[in-house]
């Protein structure tokens, strides 16, 4: 199916005034299970221990986010083991009830909120029932709309993999009229899910902005292959198209946190709340260019969307050291999340973002047959002695992991043996 800028979809499936038929999906079943697991003491200490950590203050405790990779998009229905974005949570509980329940592809969760709103919420069950510092916060994953806003098509399959196959001219980006946002491309498909979403959320489940894709992300699927020759062949118009798109992106930001009522100022990013920053900026394209490149084209426009949310959490997948230097001087910055952190020194990287006012979100690796203890007294060094270098959460290794609330315990007995208060 071609969701392109200007389609449109059956108003009997995708109205959020309850016109659908909402008895085929059963929401009420997980917004159940959901409601029994949240704890909001729990939630309220993890979110005290993050802010600290964003604001650069000693938490009482480094928080740690456990969880089970499940997820509902059946792309292997045989194991239900999928991974929910960048945040790959272990250490967690699996969600037995997960495989007694039918799930929607999501070419039908593009077309029902309802549907979408009930698989991103199984998502985060596993996260709910553990006892750690992991916040509950979703997102509408129709993460693309700012490229349909400039007219540009992508296909999508089952499992949510979105693709480009038709790139527009540098000139058509350039000229395409962005005027009217709140009725371009998809846009209204993404606002009638966040209010569908708004209106049906479990008490301290939390709704992110959708916007996950950076301005050289964007550019890179719009104008495809041609981007690597354009920017040695038309670097002013790069430029010209780069401020554009991260226009787009500060008025699509503001428009859907609006539409949540969250402050410009904080950001919900899964199981991490963003106390300081309001914005994420994926950039996974990044890797494929010079650092000299990312400074001249993409670091300033970083720096505008970082400026304007008063902060901005940074994802890229690979190993990129010259661009992480620059990463870590950005001024209004406030964490980096590396997509393949087995590519990196974790302890080595949190200490220069710390050095810089900034801190690590994400996991550090488990190597096999790891000892637990030996595990997350690593985890304990990298979040340094005052236990704000880093929001970390488990990763690396599916299996052989004791009881979330054991895990919880040791990681505290290990921070007052390493750094005691």
């Amino acid at each position: 199916m071609n969701i392109t800028g200007d389609c449109t979809f059956d108003k009997k499936t995708t109205t959020t005034k309850g016109i659908y038929q909402m008895s085929a999906v059963p929401l009420e079943t997980i917004k159940d299970l959901l409601t029994e697991a949240v704890n909001f003491q729990r939630l309220e200490q993890g979110r005290g221990r993050q802010q600290a950590v964003a604001e650069g203050r000693k938490p009482d405790y480094a928080p740690l986010l456990l969880g089970y990779r499940t997820h509902a998009l059946p792309m292997f229905p045989e194991d239900l083991s999928l991974i929910n974005a960048e945040h790959f949570l272990d250490g967690g509980l699996v969600i037995p009830e997960i495989a007694d329940y039918p799930h929607y592809p999501m070419i039908e969760q593009v077309q029902s909120p309802a549907k979408m709103l009930y698989e991103v919420l199984w998502g985060i069950l596993s996260w709910a029932r553990a006892p750690s510092d992991a916040q509950l916060s979703i997102r509408v994953t129709l993460i693309s709309s700012v490229l349909t806003c400039f007219g540009v098509e992508y296909e999508i399959n089952d499992q949510g993999c979105a693709w480009f196959p038709k790139p527009i001219s540098l000139d058509r980006a350039i000229n395409s009229d962005v005027a009217d946002l709140a009725g371009s491309g998809q846009v209204p498909l993404v606002l009638e899910h966040l209010r569908f979403f708004k209106e049906n959320i479990v008490p301290g489940v939390k709704i992110g902005c959708p916007i996950a894709m950076g301005p050289f992300n964007i550019i890179d699927a719009m104008l495809g292959a041609d981007l690597w020759l354009l920017l040695h062949d038309e670097p002013d118009k790069i430029h010209v198209l780069m401020a554009k798109i991260t226009d787009v992106i500060i008025r699509l930001v503001k428009l859907y946190k609006e539409v949540l009522g969250e402050s410009l100022g904080t950001a919900e990013i899964g199981p991490l709340y963003l106390a300081r920053g309001g914005v994420k900026i994926g950039s996974d394209s990044m890797v494929m260019m010079s650092p000299e490149m990312y400074k001249e084209f993409v670091q300033p426009c970083t720096e505008r969307l970082c400026r304007e949310f008063s902060g901005g959490y940074h994802h890229s997948c690979g190993y990129y050291p010259k661009h992480f230097e620059f990463l870590c001087r950005a001024e209004h910055l406030t964490c980096i999340n590396f997509g393949q952190p087995e590519l990196w020194d974790i302890g080595e990287a949190a200490h220069q973002l710390s050095a810089h006012g900034k801190f690590y979100y994400g996991g550090w690796d488990r190597k096999t047959n790891e000892p637990i203890e030996e595990y997350l007294r690593r985890g304990v060094g990298i979040c340094g002695p005052d236990r704000n270098r880093a929001i970390l959460y488990a990763y690396g290794e599916r299996e052989h992991w004791p009881e979330p609330a054991k895990t919880m315990e040791l990681w505290h007995r290990l921070q007052d043996e390493m750094y005691p208060s």
